[in-house]
């Protein structure tokens, strides 16, 4: 599959598989720094387990944030 394809179900279901029973719920939407996150919790034998799913700058859907962007000085561009 080609990079930024993969969409927020599709990740959510190779993380916990696929589910027939309303045992999942979306419970929060959010952007943090202009990136978007979603929480959701899996009842599964009595107990609540929650994820949190982070969209990176190239579309994808991941279980961990996007690196920050940190500041880099330019000095070999100008350099002759």
């Amino acid at each position: 599959m080609v990079r930024g394809e993969m969409s927020l179900g599709s990740i959510f279901d190779k993380w916990v598989g696929r589910t027939t029973d309303n045992s999942v719920r979306v419970t929060r939407l959010g952007r943090a720094r202009s990136r978007r996150y979603v929480q959701v919790a899996l009842l599964r034998s009595g107990t609540v387990h929650t994820i949190f799913f982070f969209r990176h700058d190239d579309g994808t859907w991941n279980v961990f944030p996007p690196e920050t962007e940190r500041p880099a000085m330019g000095i070999a561009q100008h350099a002759t």
